[in-house]
């Protein structure tokens, strides 16, 4: 959450900035906005009074209003640390991220043990992909406010995206100390124990959201994703249909029912949904890579490879989607070709050992044995559960009487 913290200025005790304070309390912004310029009239250097009609003006979504008159009053008082706070928020709020930090960053300055600007620094570093550094914003915070919800809520989602399932699961059951009943807590509970492989129980605590807000979309997806692991395939797609009944532009939706059409044998109606998904994100290289894999399913290696081309030209950097390429070229016997996409993967990454796997298989189709061994042992130093794989595929059948061979696929003793 990120709302301006107007009551962290000292304000007038009486008259009319008091009125306006309560008004905006009430959530009646017109009013409070109304009250603040008529005072401001009289006051124009007036920092509460700049800083009410900012909260009030960006409450408003008029936020050209509200950056005019944070500025102007980080300009007569430069070192009011709620000031710099609020306009950090509002900044965040529009997407100015670089700058929302940089006014935070002088909130904590002049105000190190305000929490709240801890959480939203923690919130802006988590949108800039900095995860880590936001989590360690967000025990500043608890470290000053032990029992703020709002830090446990925020660090829950982060660890959530971290994969640290557990940690999520323990800071969301401390944020609902505080309130029990809040569906965004529930919702990151369910994901951490869906994280955990905890379907059943994930169902329930969305169950639970759903029944609080029976309006946000991501719920309702989370759900579906949940029923479709435990192999609940029509109430899976319900609850993808509600998701894009709610959010039409639910992309993650769309990409996931498509799968669930195509495993059920509705072949078309998966095109039709990754042809909807195309439409919501066209700069997006998922939807012409699920489409790869689709024909690539029904054996139409000639389109998966100009999807994948597709999802290549809009994201040339995507390693896994290189070396489905190189699959889908190997199975088409252009062997060089497959062998060129493997290459360049390593380029950028060399501890990729599906590349170093798949160059084996290209070399052992042309029944080059060296070649083919020392791609396997890089492999087995890399990744011991492909050499399973390895011991079954056809493309090393050739090899199952070689010394060596035997040698790097001999299952380990545990």
């Amino acid at each position: 959450m990120n709302e301006e913290f107007g009551d962290y200025v000292d304000f007038e005790g009486h008259g009319q900035l008091e009125l306006a304070q309560i008004a905006l309390d009430r959530g009646e912004d017109e009013t409070a906005l109304d009250l603040a310029e008529e005072y401001l009239e009289k006051h124009p250097h007036n920092i509460e009074a700049l800083n009410l009609c900012a909260v009030a003006a960006t409450n408003l979504q008029d936020y050209p209003k509200a950056l005019a008159l944070y500025r102007t009053a980080s300009t007569y008082d430069p070192k009011n640390g709620a000031i710099h706070h609020n306009f950090g928020v509002l900044l965040e709020k529009i997407g100015r991220l670089e700058e929302a930090l940089q006014h935070l960053d002088l909130s904590l300055q002049l105000q190190p043990d305000f929490p709240e600007a801890y959480i939203n620094r923690g919130n802006i570093l988590d949108e800039l992909g900095q995860t880590e550094d936001a989590l360690a914003m967000y025990d500043e915070a608890l470290r000053r406010m032990p029992d703020a919800a709002e830090a446990y809520y925020n660090k829950g989602y982060a660890l959530n995206r971290l994969g640290r399932y557990e940690a999520a699961l323990e800071s969301f059951e401390l944020a609902m100390e505080a309130n029990p009943e809040d569906p965004a807590c529930l919702n990151g509970l369910g994901y951490a124990l869906s994280g955990l492989d905890r379907n059943e129980e994930a169902i329930r605590y969305y169950d639970q959201a759903i029944a609080k807000s029976d309006d946000a979309a991501s719920y309702y997806y989370n759900r579906g994703v949940g029923h479709i692991r435990l192999h609940e395939l029509d109430k899976g797609l319900a609850d993808l249909d509600k998701t894009l009944q709610l959010d039409p532009d639910f992309g993650e939706a769309l990409l996931e029912k498509a799968t669930l059409l195509f495993d059920n044998d509705r072949e078309q109606e998966a095109f039709a949904a990754l042809d909807d998904a195309d439409k919501v994100a066209p700069e997006s290289p998922e939807p012409p890579f699920y489409r790869a894999i689709l024909y690539e399913r029904q054996g139409e290696l000639e389109k998966a490879l100009a999807c994948l081309e597709e999802s290549l030209s809009r994201d040339p950097d995507s390693l896994y989607t290189l070396n489905n390429k190189g699959n889908v070229l190997m199975d088409l016997g252009q062997l060089d070709e497959a062998l060129a996409c493997f290459d360049a993967i390593l380029q950028h990454d060399v501890r990729y050992p599906l590349a170093h796997y798949n160059r084996a298989c290209v070399f052992a189709r042309q029944g080059k044995e060296q070649e083919t061994l020392k791609e396997l042992d890089i492999v087995a130093s890399q990744d011991v559960r492909l050499m399973e794989d390895a011991r079954k595929d056809p493309d090393f059948e050739w090899l199952h009487n070689n010394p060596s061979f035997q040698k790097l696929t001999k299952p380990k003793k545990a």
